[in-house]
């Protein structure tokens, strides 16, 4: 028989049995706390080459022209101006990315920040194959930030074609007496032509049995001074209408002193286009009608301090409590601003019994301006801005087919700030002028 090749079992101590153990897990204990140790040491020395790697990154990264594209940061991208592009640097921190990677597969321990060695290699993969110099990437730089400008910078016109010369104000219309009338021309008018509320619009109205009825609601002639007078009218067409049109022509330099503008600009953009019942488009091809008023040299003596109180408020656009059911609300002042308008020449034009109607019904009524109007305060001028592109759709459609015999037509025009209290009457005319027979299709756009 062969001999037998197990070991006979042999009976262990239970006293060394667990004497074994103990030195089993002693010995566990202490290979934690080295590899431990070890692990932490390695993250040590990591995070601060990281952070070093990081520091070196956003030095070097800051002429990167496409990353600069990428970014939506603004105080990033015009940054880039001066300093000098490194390249051996950028190389320094390649190779270190490419150790680092290697070591850690691109990710560094959680104990410290994302391994940046990604970006880096993406960075120098965007940069282009050939040397540049310091100098060419400035250049470049250059171009990339002028079109970054361009591009945020807001649209200087709606037009295809921007303007090239600013053309002087006033050069379009020419100036002719009241009298003569002549066709393509503007005229002074007497502000006290205009009918306005009058003193005792909100006094109530005795009946001759002493009955109070009502609100007298009486219009009367408006006062013979106006805050502004009349110095020079232009008609320009575009593709776009046109807003802040003060920006593209020449002001004549006027200073009155005072807290009050010199000047005071109009701009009535008016479509020639259809119009769409359900106002899904409120620009387009139009006109320019753009009126300019000068500061009256008597605007402190002949004017109530009231009035020109509201003008003050017109022009740092204050807010008034109005009443209302059931709460009182805050409005803007501004949506005081009236528009009146009336055609002089009602008897010379040849209108069918319709339209005397509605001629006789409509004309010089007056007409809130708001929401359709903007302002805008420049130097020395205030610029306000009456869009009829974005009338109704009733208003557009009469003035739609009005438009064509303007030609024909002598216009005045006025604005004032409507009183809404006792202590706001008379109303005052802020501005008047009359345009003769203007016929639209003789003039250019502006700039051309």
């Amino acid at each position: 028989m062969g001999s037998c090749g197990s070991r006979p079992k042999v009976s262990e101590d239970p006293f060394t049995k667990k004497n074994r153990h103990h030195r089993r897990r002693r010995r566990r204990i202490l290979r934690r706390r080295v590899s431990s140790s070890k692990i932490e040491a390695n993250n040590v020395s990591h995070c601060n080459s990281a952070l070093q790697l990081s520091h070196r990154t956003s030095d070097a990264a800051w002429f990167d022209s496409t990353s600069a594209l990428d970014s939506e940061c603004d105080e990033e991208f015009y940054s880039v101006y001066d300093g000098e592009a490194i390249s051996s640097h950028a190389d320094e921190i390649v190779e270190d990315n490419k150790k680092l990677t290697s070591d850690h597969c691109g990710i560094l321990p959680n104990t410290c920040l994302p391994c940046l060695s990604s970006n880096a290699i993406a960075v120098d993969k965007r940069r282009p194959s050939s040397p540049e110099t310091p100098t060419s990437r400035r250049k470049s730089l250059s171009k990339l930030s002028f079109k970054w400008r361009e591009g945020s910078s807001d649209t200087i016109l709606l037009s295809p074609k921007a303007p090239k010369l600013k053309p002087i104000a006033g050069l379009s219309i020419p100036f002719c007496a009241i009298e003569k009338q002549s066709p393509g021309s503007w005229s002074l008018i007497e502000p006290s032509s205009f009918k306005v509320r009058g003193k005792n619009y909100f006094s109530a109205r005795i009946h001759c049995c002493l009955d109070l009825v009502g609100r007298d609601k009486k219009k009367e002639f408006a006062p013979t001074n106006a805050a502004f007078y009349p110095l020079g009218a232009d008609l320009f067409l575009s593709q776009r209408k046109i807003e802040h049109i003060a920006r593209f022509i020449q002001i004549p330099s006027i200073n009155i002193p005072g807290d009050v503008p010199s000047i005071l600009i109009v701009n009535i953009q008016i479509p020639l286009y259809p119009a769409t019942i359900f106002q899904s488009e409120n620009d387009g091809e139009g006109m320019n009608v753009v009126l300019y008023f000068k500061l009256s040299e008597k605007y402190s003596k002949d004017l109530p301090d009231q009035f020109r109180e509201h003008i003050t408020k017109l022009l740092n656009d204050e807010v008034e409590r109005v009443k209302g059911f059931p709460l009182d609300t805050i409005a803007p002042f501004r949506e005081r601003l009236k528009i009146l308008g009336r055609v002089a020449n009602v008897e010379s034009l040849s209108l069918s019994a319709t339209e005397k109607k509605l001629m006789n019904a409509y004309n010089e009524k007056p007409v809130l301006s708001r929401p359709q109007h903007d302002f805008f305060v420049g130097e020395n001028y205030l610029e306000i801005d009456l869009d009829v592109h974005r009338f109704s759709y009733i208003a557009r459609k009469g003035f739609e087919g009005f438009i064509e015999r303007l030609k024909h037509c002598n216009l005045d025009f006025a604005l004032t700030i409507q009183g809404n209290k006792a202590e706001d009457l008379p109303e005052h005319i802020l501005c008047a002028i009359r345009l003769n027979k203007i016929d639209y299709s003789k003039f250019n756009h502006l700039g051309s």
